[in-house]
């Protein structure tokens, strides 16, 4: 197996800076030290806290789409910093983000099942009925963002999606066609094995990738899940046909999802063991300051000059501030929560309720922090005939045995998430005529190829989804759970300041099944799920007891209360600095990522989707920040 190059340079980096913040005040960005063979030294990309420096950009947020924009443009002779709250993962997490059947850790909805160094710890709001409570909402904090933190789905949005994009936003540059050169850019695409699927099969279609993409792995890594495969079949025995992927422009139907996983090892590839680490190895890297908060946007007037930035302190050790200046722009990439909070806490919002913080508005935009999209997401379990996660959480042994092969192949289990089929569809019948008429006229809202529903099999037991860890009752059977993701929501959540500070966490409130349309999908699509699970019971692979929620709930009001008790998100937040047209009343940038009324600042991350397509978001906002980084780049 290939060696752990990622993480070792990686440790080799943060050794570098330890040392060399000793002397923090005595380095000069502009000398650039060089090693013996002429190329800059690998520590000259990490900024020293406390030093004021310029740069032709300052990118807020090392994430999954700061990261890409960042090293694009220092990969075109700009001048770059990044601004990053987290540090690299591979050490602040050890192998729990790197290993894909270690993603699940820290990802519950219980409000404490979250680790600090990688994951802000952000609690919403007590949400309504049926929910009746606070979840924690994973979040990467961490250099590579939720591209560090996610399951690793690479799934593009649907034709029709992006052709609703482009005309709320008045410009054909964001339609599927257009946005599909940096769709591809990104990605280096490694197609499935075949010889690995002897019992089923992954027919991809090529034409959706390039052979010069990269630096993204996007694989289907080294291993088939055995009740993907009986998954696969349900879902075509259910009227989801397999299609040629999921990368194509359509969803409908079923079929095995691209991952971001690297097939020559079985590791996580993130932005930031895909972008930066390319970049760090290649010498042309953005400078990049971890663990480093930007507390506010500096401006002259209504242009944007740069960042007030904070170093923490730890363990009683003051923090520093120090300024970041921009020449030419700053960019927004800290996600669908402190986006939003950042521009309200630097004037940019809604004036009357900044005023209520006693910030100063340059420019009102009452969109900010509103229109927030997601996807809550439930599931029943069932005991199968196949191995789960269950059988390494049952005997210490097995789970032994799935780490040695992992360790010595890069393959087996631990270098997959899961069965990797999903399926896609409208609610059909008879469960569409359970929804009122209400309810199915606000879901024509929806183009017709955007569906309504995702089907998510995991080879594990979920329950309640407080902690993935912990939930197997371990009894000696394997279980499967069969989830189902709203992918069409009509829910919109908010994002709001708790203080005037950046050090305070914003208050998030997604709002979940606030919509009516949302609790009668629910309801249907659970008795959908059930339809399912029999197909999976005759096929012989399931059990036909229901072992979570259990045959006690069968009225349309129990299963709405249990959906509440067991609902958690998929992790999609969106659309909270949403882009439009300037007489959109929510919008808050242009088609361009260009924030209204303030010059020099753009907003590249999911929070400037103006609407959130169905499945994944990762693909597109590495194509957004494609995309965006080769405007700027054009007009250099």
């Amino acid at each position: 197996m290939r060696s752990n190059r990622p993480v070792s340079l990686a440790l080799t980096i943060l050794a570098t800076l330890d040392f060399l913040a000793q002397g923090a005040l005595a380095i000069d960005f502009a000398f650039n030290q060089q090693s013996p063979n002429g190329q800059p030294l690998v520590s000259s990309f990490f900024g020293v806290p406390g030093t004021n420096a310029t740069f032709d950009y300052v990118i807020i947020g090392g994430g999954t789409g700061g990261l890409a924009i960042a090293t694009r443009l220092a990969q075109a002779n700009l001048s770059v910093a990044v601004v990053e709250a987290g540090g690299f993962y591979e050490q602040d997490n050890s192998n729990l983000s790197v290993v894909p059947g270690y993603a699940t850790y820290f990802t519950g909805s219980d409000y404490d099942n979250f680790q600090p160094l990688i994951d802000w710890g952000i609690s919403t709001t007590v949400q309504a009925a049926p929910i009746n409570r606070r979840l924690h909402y994973a979040r990467g904090k961490t250099l590579g963002g939720s591209s560090a933190r996610n399951y690793f789905l690479y799934q593009r949005p649907t034709i029709q999606s992006l052709e609703q994009w482009s005309s709320l936003v008045g410009d054909d540059s964001w339609n599927f066609a257009n946005l599909l050169p940096y769709f591809k850019q990104s990605v280096d695409f490694t197609p499935p094995n075949a010889t690995l699927y002897a019992n089923s099969s992954n027919p991809q279609n090529l034409s959706s990738f390039t052979p010069n993409g990269g630096p993204v792995q996007v694989s289907f890594s080294r291993a088939v899940d055995p009740f993907g495969t009986w998954a696969r079949l349900a879902f075509i025995n259910a009227s989801m046909p397999q299609i040629d992927g999921l990368s194509s422009g359509r969803l409908l139907g079923s079929a095995y999802a691209g991952l971001t996983i690297d097939p020559n090892n079985g590791q996580r590839s993130s932005s930031e063991s895909s972008f930066l680490q390319s970049a760090l190895n290649a010498h042309k890297a953005p400078i990049v300051y971890k663990n480093t908060l930007a507390s506010k946007i500096l401006f002259n007037g209504t242009t944007a000059t740069g960042i007030s930035a904070i170093a923490a302190g730890t363990f009683g050790t003051p923090s520093v501030n120090f300024t970041l200046t921009a020449r030419k722009e700053v960019i927004l990439s800290a996600g669908a929560f402190q986006s939003p909070q950042l521009l309200m806490l630097s004037g940019i919002g809604n004036c009357s309720y900044l005023a209520t913080f006693k910030l100063p508005c340059l420019a009102n935009l009452p969109g900010v922090g509103q229109n927030m999209w997601d996807h809550p997401i439930f599931g029943s379990a069932h005991a199968v005939n196949v191995n789960t996660a269950s059988a390494g959480a049952n005997n210490a042994t097995v789970a032994r045995q799935l780490v040695q092969t992992y360790l010595n192949t890069g393959g087996g289990p631990l270098s997959i998430f899961g069965p990797g089929y999903y399926g896609w569809e409208k609610l059909p019948e008879p469960y569409r005529s359970g929804l009122s008429n209400a309810s199915k006229k606000a879901l024509e809202a929806f183009p017709p190829d955007w569906p309504e529903i995702e089907w998510l099999p995991v080879s594990a037991y979920n329950g309640y989804n407080l902690n993935k860890q912990t939930a197997d009752p371990r009894d000696g059977n394997n279980y499967a759970t069969l989830n189902a993701a709203l992918v069409a929501p009509l829910s919109r959540g908010t994002v709001k300041l708790a203080s005037a500070s950046a050090l305070d966490l914003p208050i998030i409130d997604p709002a979940w099944l606030t919509h009516q349309a949302d609790r009668e999908i629910a309801v249907q699509s659970f008795k959908r799920q059930r339809e399912i699970w029999a197909i999976l019971v005759k096929l012989g692979v399931a059990h036909p007891e229901e072992a979570f929620p259990g045959p006690s709930v069968q009225t349309d009001e129990e299963i709405l209360t249990w959906i509440g008790e067991s609902l958690t998100t998929v992790y999609h937040a969106a659309g909270t600095a949403k882009m439009g047209l300037r007489n959109d009343s929510l919008a808050v940038v242009d088609h361009d990522a260009k924030v209204f009324g303030i010059h020099n600042l753009r907003v590249v991350d999911a929070s400037a989707f103006p609407i959130l397509p169905p499945g994944h978001p990762q693909s597109t906002v590495y194509a957004f920040s494609e995309k965006i980084a080769q405007q700027i780049i054009d007009k250099k």
